[in-house]
């Protein structure tokens, strides 16, 4: 049944990819969506590349294991990103015109060395997180269908690639909306269920509370004891925090959730899509923090504890809420994927293929070449992933590392400052990118535990920063550049529109609302009862 339910999924999505595909026409249209996107399909697209199946393996394996609270800490302070990011950055791209993001470097920094090295770090780095998710749901496939690997992986790559290729930008903006739909569905539906199986939220932070196994895991901080991974009390709290800083700046430039913002129909719709982004995460991630802790109260012994959700579905939930749970896994994963592949195609045939950037926006003959870049792509991940041993979260952690130091100053200075120079933009990417290399490199190969305060997005962070000032001071900015960072500055007249305004303001109240709401939730589900029975 399960294997039947994955395939037919797999299948529906690459004919919604096709049937949307016959509509792309242009250049625009492949890349960028002819920047006609409404919220909804932003918002969709928002979550469904952030979340992949990363979220219901590694995150469901922390609440499991003992830290929800931590979890959600981890989150508050991430979806920042999803509010500053529109408004500091998402809008100033959308309105530069551009197909990529190192395009638009490049035009900033009036610099093809810029845009090559910005395509050149989306490849290694969004890549290696293709990568990561592309063995993780070919390992899932693979032991829930009963199949090989290799034919696991290349259905799974058939899928994906054939998807993206077929459609484009337009496609996965669909398709992700669609899949954003049914993993929001599974994760409220089998987590509710789960919770209301064992009596309901009060009785189920009543018996975890007396869970010898999970001592303190309602607790802020999280499991204490022997088998607490995250250290001290102190220690699990900055954790969460500098995690969560490092995942707000991910969100606000990383190419897979800042391009969205490109294909909106407005800066209004951008803005609207963070915040509906953000209210989705909190409404998303409480039930699966909580009902991820409470399957411990079936079985604490899964492991790994990766595995926590997809063991539920298997041998907890209803037949028919497993499969639905099991469809929600892939669907997350599928959509990230389709994501990642887009952008790594679109920078080999766009960013570092510079013949193909002088065929206008109206040629489908860019939009060939970006279909044979995505081929071999798509190909490349295969051969990869076949030979290459696993290594899921900790790629997916490199990966995103990867943006928030070597992507981070340089994306908001180059909106923000009048200061850096094509020099400077250079060093800032190049010192960025090659401080997390290094510094997982040295993390790997000494076996050397760095504290978690000198992470090293936090310090490539920094690092970053100082190069793009010191470089930037021995020469001036380019006139081109200055003149396209000037032109971004001006709000267009299209924009000052008051029916849309009113819009974004009732989007933003409804956050404010959805907010207050998940505190009144956390109230009532969560901290009065710990308070009856721990005092």
């Amino acid at each position: 049944m399960f294997t039947a339910i994955v395939l037919i999924s797999f299948l529906v999505y690459v004919l919604i990819g096709y049937v949307v595909g016959r509509h792309v026409k242009t250049k625009s249209d492949y890349f960028v969506a002819g920047r006609k996107a409404p919220t909804l399909l932003i918002t969709g697209s928002l979550v469904a590349s952030y979340m992949s199946a990363v979220g219901f393996t590694g995150d469901v394996g922390l609440s499991y294991d003992g830290y929800p609270i931590l979890l959600l800490i981890l989150l508050v302070v991430s979806y920042t990103g999803y509010i500053l990011g529109p408004l500091i950055f998402g809008r100033y791209l959308r309105r530069s015109n551009v197909l990529t993001i190192p395009e638009f470097l490049g035009k900033r920094f009036d610099s093809r060395r810029v845009q090559v090295l910005a395509g050149v770090t989306v490849i290694a780095g969004v890549g290696i997180y293709l990568l990561a998710i592309t063995q993780g749901l070919a390992l899932l496939m693979s032991s829930l269908l009963d199949i090989n690997f290799a034919t696991a992986l290349l259905v799974l790559l058939v899928a994906y690639t054939s998807l993206t290729i077929i459609s484009g930008s337009p496609g996965v903006l669909v398709t992700d909306t669609i899949m954003f739909v049914v993993f929001t569905t599974a994760a409220i539906m089998c987590m509710g269920w789960v919770i209301w199986d064992l009596g309901g939220p009060q009785d189920v932070v009543a018996r975890i509370a007396n869970l010898g196994t999970h001592p303190d895991s309602l607790m802020p901080h999280g499991l204490t004891g022997s088998t607490a991974y995250m250290g001290t009390p102190g220690d699990a709290i900055v954790w969460a925090g500098i995690y969560g800083v490092v995942w707000a700046i991910i969100i606000t430039v990383s190419p897979w959730q800042s391009s969205r913002y490109m294909m909106a129909k407005n800066e209004h719709a951008s803005v609207r899509g963070g915040a509906w982004a953000a209210a989705a995460m909190l409404v998303f991630y409480i039930p699966l923090a909580f009902g991820s802790l409470a399957l411990n109260l079936y079985d604490s012994s899964i492991q790994p504890s990766e595995n926590a959700f997809i063991h539920a579905a298997q041998e907890i939930m209803p037949i028919g809420l497993g499969a639905v749970a099991l469809c929600g896994i892939f669907a997350a994963g599928l959509s990230t994927a389709s994501t990642f592949l887009s952008l790594v195609g679109f920078s080999v045939s766009h960013d570092i293929n510079v013949n193909n950037q002088k065929k206008p926006s109206t040629s489908d003959s860019g939009t060939k070449g970006a279909r044979l870049a995505i081929l071999g792509v798509g190909a490349s991940v295969f051969v990869v992933a076949y030979i290459a041993p696993p290594a899921i979260l900790e790629l997916a952690y490199f990966a995103g590392a990867l943006f928030a130091a070597s992507w981070g100053p340089v994306c908001l200075m180059a909106v923000h400052s009048s200061r850096i120079t094509a020099r400077g933009a250079s060093a800032s990417i190049a010192s960025g990118f090659t401080t997390v290399v290094a510094m997982e490199i040295a993390e790997v190969a000494t076996s050397l535990e760095i504290p978690i305060y000198l992470h090293p997005a936090i310090v490539g962070f920094a690092i970053s920063f100082c190069a793009a000032l010191a470089a930037s001071s021995s020469k001036d900015a380019s006139r081109r550049g200055t003149a396209f960072r000037k032109e971004l500055m001006n709000t267009p007249s299209s924009e000052v529109d008051t029916v849309e305004l009113k819009k974004t303001k009732a989007t933003l109240v409804t956050l404010s609302v959805v907010s207050i709401a998940s505190i009144g939730v956390l109230y009532y589900a969560y901290y009065r009862p710990v308070l009856s029975v721990l005092g």
